[in-house]
């Protein structure tokens, strides 16, 4: 069996239980994986082998896809999103080291709102979703393509059941910070903060809009 059609199959037998393995966990606690069992468990231990091949199918799958096939009209297009997923994944590995591993992938040390959470109440998922989002349109391979669709869907239910347990674990604290944060991204707080920073910079952006009020 050639090593792609294996590293496909692979990874879309990994993404289909992860997916169905999450959704059974909404509808019941018995069938839960994530967030993860405890450690040494069987249903931690085969969470993290199917999302960890599932990852590094993509990356495998879809880094080969995008150098074999460095061609064609569209290869500026591709370029830039390889250049945007590289970025992302630099800003999910800043995510990973701001957190700190032990309060990685609901391993909780304590609520954090400030930093990067300011502007997202996710930044891993966040930023791993943009990441293999582009790198997946970037591959331009109907197979890598479909799993980095796949991986980003697992990311996002991922992120949706977290929150569950978020609210347990801390209550009204989680509750307000949710009220103020977006799942995803902050694109209000965004704006404002980049409008102050150009008014800081450039008085005369500041004069300007202060003169269309």
């Amino acid at each position: 069996m050639p090593i792609d059609t294996f590293l496909t199959i692979a990874g879309a037998t990994s993404a289909l239980l992860l997916i169905a393995g999450i959704t059974a966990g909404r509808v019941s606690s018995d069938w839960r994986i994530w967030p993860a069992p405890p450690v040494g468990s069987l249903k931690s231990f085969c969470f993290w082998t199917l999302f960890r091949t599932l990852n590094v199918v993509v990356l495998i799958l879809a880094g080969e896809r995008f150098l074999s096939s460095l061609a064609g009209p569209m290869l500026p297009l591709r370029i830039a999103l390889a250049v945007v997923s590289s970025a992302a994944g630099v800003a999910y590995l800043f995510t990973l080291w701001s957190l700190g591993r032990k309060a990685t992938y609901c391993q909780a040390s304590g609520l954090e709102t400030g930093g990067v959470y300011r502007w997202t109440r996710n930044p891993q998922y966040a930023t791993a979703i943009l990441a293999f989002a582009t790198l997946g349109l970037a591959a331009w391979s109907w197979d890598a393509t479909l799993l980095a669709c796949a991986l980003v869907i697992v990311y996002a239910m991922m992120a949706v059941t977290e929150e569950v347990w978020l609210e347990a674990r801390y209550g009204r604290a989680y509750l307000e910070y949710k009220s103020q944060v977006p799942r995803f991204f902050n694109i209000r707080r965004a704006i404002g903060e980049m409008h102050a920073l150009l008014a800081d910079r450039i008085p005369a952006f500041a004069n300007s809009h202060r003169g269309k009020r």
